[in-house]
């Protein structure tokens, strides 16, 4: 009777394993249709095919009559598409040994959501460039919350963080070494799978703010760590003069400004601050402590930190202070600035020298180890943004010379042709590796793009909405960044990771 028992037990503990390894998950809404397609596998079998019928089927009669799609494969996994958002599927698989078939499962059942963000009646990537060699790679884009293919067809959305807002857009999504997602929403870290899960979410408090303040950019790290740009949340007066009738004066409000303090912060996996690099201990110390000219109220001096790269490999940490167009060398674990790239604020002249960027929105180190960035470029004629990869003239020199540079531009004649055209927030770049570049532009020209080295433009696409009133797509207001996926083994890793547990 024991072994009865005993056996009884194996087998319903293997039927529940082999309908565990079924994925999609039966009954399971999904918010992508680029699927991972898994089920267990038939002894013997050399082949499988997946079929696939748009609607919800409870018989095998119905089913077979409405089959759209069959899609073979070697092994028990596959990864496909499917027609649309907003639809029921029946799928079944069939296994094959030589060629004859062996078995064919039972139906299962799954549908995918829809949100405006994927409807395209609402929303879409309009291609202006059609990629070739980029074909196959997809594209996140922070304002629209989803993932394309490079035919501007949406594959997946970003599910409402629990608790967010619905009104408030996503910051900085992009895929992490661990295959995850990580983007910030509402000022706050999110880590999810592919299924929109969540992974992980920061608890703890960094700074006095009951609840701490992250922007801009935020990213998980090889080692399993997070990185992130903290807001201190205290402010502190500065002198908006600098002559000593000023500096008698602090008691007098007029003569100061609040001037608000990030840090650079890594937390281990329990959301606990393992290093951190804090600005005020740099501003206090350095030339930014030093004010503008006596006569006149120093209304740009704002240590607005809007980027940071942090390269592992190197220990180095790039920060970069738009409004004081600075980009600081950071090294780790030590916390000491290697060097200072841009204008220079001095204490007996206060002049701010010109360097040769400004409104910097993006700054990484290329694979040589050069400087290269993301210029906004408002101090321009014209103001159009350019891409710039810059080298120290000599090793741990501040001073830097121009080894290439492209003039983004703008095909839109209504916005190419605006009086006071500015461009000082968004944007981002990133070097992919056969050394193109791919590039998103910030507001008011939201344009995504892949330029060569040659500066010949690989593939380009502008993210719209539908305006009812108008009857007209209108690209997007803001695009602060946006991130690519070429390595297919990421796709997969990202994929196959929210399948597991």
């Amino acid at each position: 009777m024991r072994s009865l028992l005993v056996c009884l037990f194996s087998l319903i503990a293997s039927c529940c394993q082999l309908s565990a390894q079924v994925f999609p998950k039966e009954g399971s809404a999904l918010c992508y249709r680029l699927i991972g397609f898994s089920f267990p596998a038939e002894a013997g079998a050399t082949q499988y095919k997946i079929e696939v019928a748009t609607g919800a089927y409870a018989t095998v009669t119905e089913f077979e009559k409405k089959v759209s799609s069959t899609m073979p494969s070697k092994s028990n996994r596959l990864i496909a598409e499917v027609s649309s958002f907003g639809s029921h599927y029946t799928w079944r698989t069939v296994s094959y040994v030589n060629g004859k078939v062996k078995a064919k499962s039972d139906l299962h059942h799954f549908s995918t959501m829809i949100v405006p963000d994927v409807d395209a009646k609402v929303t879409r990537l309009s291609i202006t460039k059609g990629a070739e060699k980029y074909k196959d790679a997809y594209v996140f884009v922070d304002e629209t919350r989803a993932l394309y293919d490079m035919k501007g067809r949406s594959v997946w959305f970003l599910p409402w963080a629990k608790g967010a807002s619905q009104t408030t857009d996503p910051r900085d999504i992009q895929i992490t070494p661990q295959g995850t997602i990580t983007f910030l929403q509402e000022c706050q870290p999110h880590e999810v799978n592919y299924n929109g899960e969540p992974v992980w979410q920061y608890k703890g408090h960094i700074t006095s703010s009951t609840l701490d303040t992250f922007h801009h950019e935020f990213v998980r790290l090889n080692n399993g760590h997070y990185m992130g740009m903290v807001l201190d949340n205290v402010f502190l007066k500065r002198p908006l003069f600098k002559d000593e009738i000023a500096r008698n004066r602090a008691d007098t409000e007029k003569f100061y400004q609040d001037i608000q303090y990030n840090k650079i912060v890594e937390l281990n996996e329990k959301g606990e601050v393992v290093w951190q690099w804090n600005g005020l201990d740099y501003i206090e110390h350095s030339d930014l402590a030093f004010t503008a000219n006596s006569d006149l109220p120093n209304s740009d001096l704002n240590f607005h930190q809007n980027a940071f790269y942090f390269d592992e490999a190197k220990k180095t940490i790039l920060l970069s202070f738009r409004d004081v167009w600075r980009v600081l060398k950071i090294g780790y674990p030590e916390g000491n600035v290697i060097n200072t790239y841009g204008p220079v604020y001095h204490q007996n002249d206060s002049v701010l020298e010109s360097g040769p960027f400004c409104y910097q929105h993006g700054c990484k180190l290329s694979r040589t180890g050069d400087l290269y960035l993301f210029n906004n470029n408002q101090c321009g004629t014209p103001p159009v943004p350019t891409i710039m990869v810059l080298r120290e003239t000599k090793p741990g020199s501040n001073a830097l010379k121009k080894i290439w540079e492209y003039k983004c531009t703008i095909d839109d004649p209504q916005i190419a042709s605006m009086k006071n055209l500015k461009f000082i927030s968004g944007g981002n770049v990133l070097e992919l590796a056969d050394g193109s570049m791919f590039v998103s532009m910030g507001a008011p020209y939201c344009k995504l793009f892949i330029v060569g080295y040659d500066k010949k433009i690989l593939w380009s696409a502008i993210p719209e909405r539908y305006e009812a009133q108008t009857g007209k797509w209108q690209a997007v207001n803001v695009l602060y960044r946006a991130s690519i996926i070429t390595n297919r083994k990421d796709l997969e890793n990202l994929i196959w990771n929210s399948e597991k547990g």
